[in-house]
């Protein structure tokens, strides 16, 4: 596979130098936005070894939310978790498709600077998300809208980049408020910032996933097919072996005992173990997209996802 301008300049890869071969196992690139829940399965696919067991070497690229579907339609990725903007590309026409998913509810909270103390305080506010389109922007509209709030005027929309980019610009006052993965609650507490929303209670939507182009869904399904199902063994890892998903939680995400046991039921709740998407949230998803993007013609699940893979592994 080469690797283009995109990866030389845009990301950062994850502890590891930019090769092409591996001795121990088939190199595949996997993006994420930030260090977040909601990837958490993959971490903890790789760290317990799930996919070396399918010959594949596992390098996780932190990449801008906005770079992953140029990215995987130029073979500079091969996955990316960043399932929700590649929806949205999907639906305009790019050759991509979601090939699997593990939580069905958002894990964000909508983090403000005091005094603000509800979500109508935020009229006129500037709010961080990481890109226009992205799951944080889509979440931030439906929230404003059932508030009765009109997300294209009442506020001023910022596209700043990953979670971590977010808490900064927040914590610098440059914003007012952003939706933030449920990871960052503990650094976000720390630094005098609130939480008012747990998007969950009010949406049931999609977040994370693997998504990969059409061209590597006919070029390789056999990878595709192993990638998924060590992936899968992570996502079912989180709900049979709580204590180690706690110390992998507490290393990778960086929070301390008071907090990691409140993030990880937070997961719990959204957690799919099929490593498909529940029928409401994918609607859900669709529906937002579609608001988003002005589409008005129906959308079917099937131009923008692919259940082969993973209806092959369950009847097996």
């Amino acid at each position: 596979m080469r690797r283009g301008k995109i990866l030389l300049f845009s990301i950062v890869l994850l502890g590891v130098p930019l090769t092409w071969k591996s001795a121990i196992g088939e190199v595949v690139y996997v993006g994420i936005s930030t260090v977040g829940l909601y990837e958490l399965p993959t971490e903890i696919a790789k760290r317990k070894g799930f996919y070396k067991e399918e010959g594949l070497e596992v390098r996780k690229v932190v990449m801008r939310t906005g770079l992953h579907v140029a990215a995987l339609l130029a073979a500079e990725l091969d996955y990316s978790t960043v399932s929700g903007i590649v929806l949205r590309a999907t639906m305009q026409g790019m050759p991509l498709k979601t090939v699997m998913g593990w939580f069905d509810r958002p894990l964000h909270l909508l983090i403000v600077r005091p005094p603000m103390k509800n979500i109508t305080d935020l009229k006129g506010k500037r709010i961080a998300v990481s890109s226009f389109g992205s799951t944080p922007h889509v979440l931030l509209r439906e929230a404003l809208a059932l508030y009765g709030m009109n997300p294209d005027r009442d506020v001023t929309v910022l596209a700043i980049g990953g979670s971590a980019d977010r808490l900064a610009t927040l914590a610098a006052g440059s914003v007012d408020a952003t939706p933030l993965d449920i990871a960052y609650i503990e650094t976000a507490e720390k630094l005098g910032l609130a939480s008012i929303l747990y998007f969950g209670d009010i949406l049931d939507l999609r977040l994370g996933g693997l998504a990969v182009s059409n061209d590597k869904i006919e070029k390789n399904p056999g990878q595709i097919l192993r990638m998924i199902r060590a992936t899968l063994k992570g996502v079912r890892f989180i709900k049979d072996n709580k204590a180690e998903t706690l110390t992998i939680m507490r290393d990778y995400l960086r929070v301390s005992d008071p907090y990691v046991d409140r993030i990880y039921q937070f997961a719990l709740k959204s957690l799919n173990t099929d490593g498909a998407v529940a029928k409401k949230s994918m609607e859900n998803e669709i529906r937002l997209a579609k608001e988003l993007l002005k589409i008005k013609e129906d959308i079917p699940e099937a131009k923008v996802t692919d259940w082969r893979f993973i209806k092959e592994l369950h009847s097996k």
